[in-house]
This record gives structure tokens, C-alpha cells and sequence, in this order.
């Protein structure tokens, strides 16, 4: 059994498009804005973490196979041997959850931001150890929440950044 979970498609193309709009707003920032060295450097900043921050939702991937279970992001894979959990919890704050993993004092954490991610629970379940799966995880798989509100934050961010775009653009 080989499994693969990436993040749900209906959350990429808003990212890559608010991406995309931020460069000519990022841009006006520093050429033509006259901003002190201090600000210019925090908004390049900012910038460099926007950036980073959807790179790595873009590539993050989970594969969940009969001997580990691996978490890709922007910072490399994390390997984990299926026989050194310990530990299968979940977690909720109100429509987040995450399912938190843990072995040898190592702790990964997977949001419900992945297409399928009840399918990615039953997947976890029948990869673990029956003594490793906590209750948590247990009323998790019960009640997963539908995140509708990632993709219309993503959604909203894209037409904020073309709102600006346009303010930029025709205040010339």
C-alpha cells in the first residue's frame, strides 16, 4: 500500500495567483514608494516569507506506505518508520485539525488542509501500531470538519492583491 496526500488542488491556484499579483505590489513597494532603508528592508522580508510560506504549502506532500510515513515540505522529507511511532493523536481547534505523530521525541504535525484527509486518517490507522492510536485520533477520524474557510481566505488574499494592483496602477 502506497498512498500519497497533497494539499487540496482548490487551495494551489489561488496561491500561485496571489504570488503572482504580489510581485508588481512588492515592486511599486520598493521603487517607487521612497521608503526609509529600515522599512524597505522589513517589506523585503515579509516578501522573501510570503514567498517561502507558498513554496512550501505548493510542495508539501504526505506518502503513507506499510513502513513509514513521510512529510515533505520546503524543509526536506521526514521520514518516519512506521514501527518507531508511539504515539497517533488528533487535534481540533475549532474547523483546523491536525494530526500529530510521534516517535523517538520527534513530533509531526499534518493539517486537514490535504484532498482526502479522512482518507489519509484510515490510511495512518491501518499503518500504525493498534496500541499507538489515541483517542483523539479516534474522535478526529469520527469528525473530520470540511475546511472550506483555507480556500476562501486564499480567494479573498487574491482579490485584495488585485484591488491594490489596480489602486497602483490607475493612481498614476
Amino acid at each position: 500500500m502506497t498512498s500519497v496526500y497533497k494539499i487540496k488542488k482548490d487551495l494551489k491556484i489561488p496561491m500561485i495567483i496571489a504570488t503572482l499579483m504580489s510581485i508588481p505590489v512588492f515592486g511599486d513597494l520598493m521603487i517607487n514608494r521612497g521608503l526609509q532603508p529600515s522599512m524597505m528592508v522589513l517589506a523585503l522580508l515579509l516578501m522573501v516569507l510570503f514567498y517561502m510560506l507558498t513554496i512550501n504549502n505548493l510542495l508539501r506532500k504526505v506518502t503513507i506506505t506499510d513502513h513509514e510515513i513521510a512529510v515533505r515540505s520546503l524543509g526536506g522529507v521526514r521520514r518516519i518508520p512506521v514501527g518507531e511511532v508511539t504515539f497517533i493523536d488528533g487535534v481540533t481547534m475549532g474547523s483546523k485539525q491536525f494530526v500529530t505523530i510521534t516517535s523517538n521525541k520527534k513530533h509531526t504535525f499534518i493539517p486537514n488542509s490535504f484532498e482526502n484527509f479522512s482518507g489519509m486518517l484510515s490510511d495512518i490507522e491501518s499503518a500504525a501500531k493498534e496500541e499507538a492510536i489515541g483517542e483523539g485520533f479516534k474522535a478526529l477520524k469520527e469528525n473530520v470538519v470540511p475546511r472550506k474557510s483555507d480556500v476562501a481566505g486564499a480567494w479573498i488574499t487574491v482579490i485584495v492583491l488585485v484591488i491594490v494592483t489596480f489602486v497602483i496602477l490607475y493612481q498614476k
